[in-house]
């Protein structure tokens, strides 16, 4: 947003001063990522990383995921905690044209030095999920893109203060992209792994197999055959990782001892023992 950021900043802060944009960041390092693909529940969530060597005030993030007609859809944007306090996040998603544009701006109303996102050159880097639907088979490609009217392109802004005077700075970061589509295949039948970690402590996942949509139930007992917590709902063919944080119904964390968590799937039926240690 190099121009359009950039005014509603200015306004925003009351900047007196504006400096030109350049092509890079000299010296330091600004980079967009987009990584960490993973497939929950048929759809893909693709990480959107920020790392900024400056605490960023701004950024306009245009992104082209494919070309019209292609297998893939943006169902959705999820903000990170890493944004939270932001004044301003809004994605502009155009499935036709198979565009997102997401714009950020820490404060419109007044200065809030918590907002501002500080610099990130490892660690908690995220600042949202792309949430995808995608046909099987189909490669994923992405690519920054301008545009004039109203006027995007790739930016991270910083705001800085110099003999008293707040100066905007716009920087091109670097565009990565670390993420690869590779749809599991669908399993061939119901299955009920075994969990992991075993013994555990606090918590443990399994997996419930579904090679068909279907409604499912998951069960766990305590050696008594006491109902200590379910999980249930409808799902989509794949596989359904599920958490149990050792807690029963009521919020309560259980005792140590010896469960059993059932899992019942249209005519499948399967039960398996786990212990808790503490």
């Amino acid at each position: 947003m190099k121009q359009l950021t950039t005014i509603l900043l200015a306004l925003a802060v009351g900047v007196l001063c504006v400096s030109a944009a350049v092509a890079k960041d000299a010296g330091n390092r600004d980079i967009l990522r987009l990584t960490d693909v993973r497939f929950e529940n048929g759809v893909f969530k693709v990480a959107v990383e920020v790392i900024n060597d400056q605490e960023l005030a701004a950024l306009d993030i245009p992104i082209r995921f494919g070309n019209p007609g292609d297998a893939i859809s943006l169902e959705n944007v999820e903000w990170s905690s890493r944004v939270a306090d932001w004044d301003f996040t809004h994605a502009a998603i155009d499935n036709e044209n198979k565009t997102v544009i997401l714009g950020l701006i820490s404060e419109l109303v007044s200065v809030r030095p918590d907002a501002d996102m500080k610099t990130a050159a490892s660690g908690q880097s995220k600042i949202a999920d792309l949430v995808f639907r995608v046909d099987n088979g189909y490669e994923a490609s992405f690519e920054t893109f301008t545009t004039d009217r109203p006027g995007h392109e790739l930016t991270f802004i910083y705001n800085r203060y110099e003999n008293g005077k707040p100066i905007v700075e716009s920087f091109t970061p670097e565009f990565e992209v670390k993420a690869t589509f590779q749809k599991e295949t669908l399993p061939t039948e119901f299955a009920l792994s075994q969990n992991f970690p075993n013994p555990f402590n606090p918590s443990t996942s399994f997996v419930l197999a579904l090679p068909e949509a279907s409604d499912y139930a998951v069960r766990i007992f305590n050696v008594a055959g006491q109902l200590v917590k379910t999980y249930s709902g409808h799902a989509d063919a794949g596989r359904l990782t599920i958490t149990w944080d050792g807690v029963n119904e009521q919020g309560s964390q259980v005792a140590s001892g010896v469960y059993f968590f059932r899992a019942e799937a249209k005519d499948f039926a399967q039960t398996r023992k786990m212990m808790m240690l503490k």
